[in-house]
C-alpha cells in the first residue's frame, strides 16, 4: 500500500481543556508475527486476569523504549516497534509530514509530530465494547499522530494554532497578576500549613505537573491556578532545604513557546510527553487534575511519590480518562488526605502525603 494512504486509521482523537483543543489521529499497529486473534470475551478474561495478578501495564522501562524510538524514527515511512502485555511485537508506520485522511474543508492539514496513547484497563475493555477484536487489542501504550492546520503558502508550512497564544509579556502580566492573588487566599496559607505539619519530613526533590493547561491561551485560569500552586510549592521546598536543588517539569501537550519562556521565569523546565514519567520517583510531588490520560493508573504502577495533588479518589470507576481504578485504590491506602478549600477552584481537588517518609520499595517484578 502506499506510504501516503491511510493504512490502518482507527480514529481521530481530541484532547480538549476549556482553552482549546488538541486532535491526534490514532492508527492501528499489526502483529510482527500473527496469531489466533482471541474472542471478545477471552481478551476481557486474560486483561483481567493479568491486572488482577498485580502484572504492571505501565513501567518506565517500557516507556522510555518507546520513546527512545519516537525519538529516532522520525521521518515517513519509519517503523515503531510495540510490545504488547503478551510480550508480542506489532509494528506502527511513521507518518510525519503526510497529509491526513480526513475533511479538510480546503484547509490543509499535517500529520506533524508522534504521540504516546496510553490506555488503561478501563479503557482496553471498553474498546473491546465498541469494536471488533484487533491486534492491538493487548496494548496499553499505543501511538498517534498530531495534528495540525498548516499554511500552505508558507516555505515550511507553518502551524496554525486554533486559538490565540498571548504575547509574552501579557501572559507573564496575567500569571504575576493571578499568582499574587493566589498567595493572598487563604488556601494558600492553608496549603502551606499542611505541607509544613504533615510533609516536613518527607525527601523531596522534584516537582511535576502533568497537564495543566496553557498559560498561554485564553480561559487560562485552571493552569494559572494550578501553576501557581506549583510555584508556591516550590518556594516552600526551596525555603525548608535550602541547600537543595529542587527539578521542576511541566508537561503538556497544549504548552507553546511562551509557556516555555514564562515557566521558566518561575523555575520550571518544559518537557514534552513522556519525559515527566521518566522523572517520576518517590521523591517526587505531581499535580494533575482532570487529565485527558490515566495519570493516577500509571502512577500506581511506577512509582509512589511523596505528594500527590488531584482529584479525590474513590470507588467509582466508570468509563473515564483518568479512572479510580482497583489499583489506585490500593495505592491511596498508604497516603493521607488532606483538603485543600476552602476556595472553590480547589473544592474538588485534594492533597494525598505519603505516610510513611522512607518510600516503599518496588519488588523485582516490579510491583508494589
Amino acid at each position: 500500500m502506499d506510504d501516503n494512504e491511510d493504512d490502518g486509521y482507527e480514529c481521530i482523537s481530541y484532547s480538549a481543556s476549556s482553552q482549546s483543543c488538541t486532535t491526534w489521529a490514532l492508527h492501528r499497529a499489526i502483529l510482527v508475527e500473527p496469531r489466533e486473534t482471541p474472542t471478545m470475551e477471552q481478551a476481557i478474561t486474560f486483561i483481567d486476569t493479568l491486572y488482577e495478578s498485580g502484572v504492571p501495564f505501565f513501567t518506565k522501562h517500557a516507556i522510555r523504549e518507546l520513546s527512545d524510538q519516537i525519538q529516532t524514527q522520525t521521518t515517513a515511512g519509519s517503523k515503531i516497534i510495540i510490545k504488547d502485555l503478551t510480550g508480542a511485537s506489532l509494528e506502527w508506520k511513521v507518518k510525519v509530514g503526510q497529509p491526513p485522511w480526513l475533511g479538510t474543508g480546503g484547509k490543509e492539514f499535517i500529520y506533524k509530530e508522534v504521540g504516546i496513547d496510553y490506555r488503561a484497563k478501563v479503557d482496553l475493555k471498553s474498546h473491546l465494547d465498541r469494536e471488533e477484536v484487533d491486534d492491538s487489542v493487548y496494548v496499553p501504550m499505543g501511538l498517534m499522530h498530531r495534528v495540525f492546520q498548516v499554511d500552505s503558502s508558507s516555505e515550511n508550512k507553518e502551524i496554525i494554532y486554533d486559538a490565540t497564544i498571548e504575547e509574552r509579556e501579557v501572559v507573564d502580566q496575567d500569571f504575576r497578576k493571578k499568582l499574587l492573588a493566589w498567595e493572598e487566599s487563604e488556601t494558600c496559607k492553608n496549603f502551606k500549613s499542611t505541607l509544613s505539619s504533615f510533609a516536613s519530613g518527607h525527601d523531596i526533590n522534584k516537582i511535576i505537573g502533568l497537564a495543566c493547561g496553557s498559560l498561554a491561551l485564553p480561559n487560562n485560569d485552571g493552569a494559572a491556578s494550578q501553576t501557581a500552586l506549583l510555584v508556591t510549592l516550590r518556594s516552600w521546598l526551596k525555603e525548608r532545604d535550602q541547600d537543595k536543588n529542587v527539578s521542576c517539569y511541566i508537561q503538556d501537550p497544549m504548552n507553546s513557546p511562551v509557556d516555555k519562556e514564562v515557566l521558566a521565569d518561575v523555575g520550571f523546565e518544559m518537557v514534552d510527553d513522556p519525559r515527566g514519567w521518566l522523572e517520576l520517583d518517590e521523591c517526587s510531588v505531581v499535580l494533575s487534575v482532570a487529565p485527558n490520560v490515566p495519570v493516577k493508573e500509571i502512577i500506581a504502577d511506577i512509582a509512589r511519590p511523596a505528594i500527590l495533588i488531584w482529584y479525590r479518589v474513590d470507588d467509582d470507576e466508570e468509563e473515564m480518562t483518568d479512572p479510580n481504578s482497583a489499583r489506585v485504590r490500593a495505592m491511596m491506602e498508604g497516603y493521607d488526605l488532606h483538603e485543600l478549600g476552602p476556595d472553590e477552584t480547589w473544592s474538588d481537588v485534594v492533597m494525598y502525603i505519603r505516610k510513611s517518609e522512607v518510600a516503599p520499595i518496588p519488588s523485582q517484578d516490579g510491583t508494589f
